[in-house]
């Protein structure tokens, strides 16, 4: 009986030491894409990030308020949308769902509450398209970088996004959530300040890449 007993709490002990890490590893709230695409010269291409709310509650992703189960995209764009330059939400979730956006190549990790947040600071960090330095790619770099991924991106050109992408393993296209037109917005300041407001048709009237 005796060793019947010490068996039994032993295999217990065992149970409760697996169960625990998995316990403690079970805080993911979202998940955050790193996405590329080329649609065809002159363009250099278009890098853009996802994010997935994976959560039972609303979660703020930059200015923008990500319902559960839902998906944001973020871009920076310059001359080629016509509300301007900076960041836009949701402008390459449309447009997928309109035009072919094959050929697109992507990475994915899960993220934190604590992550999600570091993602969501890093994209209300600065509302600025540059030809260099601070464009969309620069963007896209700087919020994946945020969210501690197994990796971490180099800036550059976004076809050396793209060849970073590969070499850890690409995931191909992303099923993005189909937004509603007045879920497209462009983002007006930056920091705390920060607001939205829903864009021009000429803004989802071209392809991404």
């Amino acid at each position: 009986m005796k060793k019947r007993i010490v068996s039994f709490l032993l295999v217990l002990a065992i149970l409760c030491c697996c169960a625990v890490p998995a316990f403690a590893a079970d805080n993911t709230v979202a998940k955050i894409y790193l996405c590329y695409r080329w649609s065809g010269a002159p363009s250099l291409g278009h890098v853009w990030i996802y994010v997935e709310n994976l959560s039972g509650k609303t979660q703020k992703v930059g200015a923008y308020s990500l319902p559960p189960h839902q998906g944001v995209s973020l871009g920076n764009f310059g001359l080629t949308r016509s509300d301007g330059n900076g960041i836009y939400y949701n402008v390459e979730s449309y447009c997928a769902a309109r035009f072919s956006m094959s050929g697109t190549v992507s990475n994915s990790h899960r993220l934190s509450q604590s992550e999600l947040n570091s993602v969501s600071d890093a994209i209300l960090s600065q509302n600025l398209w540059l030809p260099l330095g601070s464009n969309c790619c620069d963007f896209a770099v700087r919020v994946w970088n945020a969210g501690g991924g197994t990796y971490t991106v180099s800036f550059g050109l976004p076809v050396f996004v793209k060849w970073q992408i590969q070499a850890h393993g690409n995931e191909g296209g992303v099923n993005m959530y189909n937004p509603a037109r007045n879920q497209v917005l462009k983002q007006s300041g930056s920091g705390s300040g920060a607001t939205l407001r829903v864009c021009a048709d000429g803004t989802v009237s071209k392809q991404i890449g």
